[in-house]
């Protein structure tokens, strides 16, 4: 705790009521910052406050209270305070202050304005709006954030490490379980993606590449949610081939394609069940789902 202290300090300001609160030396209470980084090792000796001191420790009958400045940086404070008001019961207590925005300070915290400022900020990538969006499910989300990046433990990946495992893939008897192969090429998986091909999906995805392409495809573009609705399949598509690959690995369960299908499926209408309708639309994403699953057979 101690070391994310500076970066703390650098979130919070200040505003001085009853002074009781806030502290002299470590706190952001003037436009210089903490005053002990201003002020160095010898603050308390100059200004003859103690370290652990609140503001009002530095006042005496309702006004600043300080010894004759005997530095250049005691003389800027003294003449930044005297245009300051001295802390006073009748102003209440202290008021602490967090970051909210580049010059914004609010007396709520903001989880998303802190992680905006802490945060090293990076170019987005393009498969962002595959990923994150409202109404996915967290489990979902995190193997195809892993498997788009190529970064789930496969047995290709696996050997590459020196583990001494099996290198074929579980679920076909042709090819080596690379990330391409197991979602995409291998027989079994193809299969599974055939089942909403000209229902759900347009084409056959070959790549996750190409299942970025099929976000903008018209059919979802032209329906309020359409697009929700396909990424929301995409990611429950691989995670299921993704969880059949575990069960056949480590516990000795096979399913048939069938069964992988109709579990998609279930997801697929939990999932929507659970979100309600928009105000403004006279359908929900359920619905939607089911108009599209019948308005396009094969």
């Amino acid at each position: 705790m101690l070391k994310v202290r500076p970066l703390v300090t650098d979130l919070m300001r200040c505003n001085i009521g009853d002074g009781k609160s806030v502290s002299f030396w470590h706190d952001w209470w003037t436009d210089f910052g903490p005053l002990v980084s201003m002020f160095g090792e010898r603050e308390p000796r100059e200004l003859q406050i103690p370290l652990d001191s609140t503001v009002c420790n530095a006042t005496q009958n309702g006004f600043w209270s300080l010894p004759p400045a005997r530095s250049e940086e005691a003389e800027t404070l003294q003449v930044v305070l005297a245009t300051m008001e001295a802390p006073l019961e009748s102003r209440g207590g202290d008021r602490f202050l967090w970051r909210n925005g580049p010059c914004s300070y609010l007396p709520k915290f903001s989880s998303k304005g802190t992680w905006n400022f802490i945060r090293q900020v990076s170019p987005t990538v393009p498969w962002s709006k595959l990923i994150w969006f409202k109404e996915e499910i967290p489990r979902c989300t995190f193997v195809t954030w892993l498997a788009i990046q190529a970064r789930l433990p496969t047995r290709d990946r696996l050997v590459s490490w020196g583990m001494n495992v099996p290198e074929a893939c579980p679920l076909c008897p042709d090819g080596l379980e690379t990330h391409d192969h197991l979602f995409f090429t291998c027989d079994f998986s193809k299969q599974v993606w055939d089942r909403f091909t000209g229902w759900m999906l347009p084409t056959t995805p070959v790549s996750f590449d190409s299942l970025l392409s099929l976000i903008d495809h018209q059919r979802f573009v032209t329906y309020r949610g359409g697009r929700s609705v396909l990424k929301l399949l995409l990611q429950v598509i691989v995670y299921s081939i993704w969880r059949e690959r575990n069960n056949r690995i480590f516990r000795q369960a096979t399913s048939p394609v069938a069964a992988v299908d109709a579990g998609v499926d279930r997801l697929m209408r939990d999932r929507l069940l659970s979100v309600p309708p928009r105000a403004e639309d006279s359908f929900s994403l359920l619905q939607l789902f089911f108009s599209i699953m019948y308005s396009y057979p094969p």
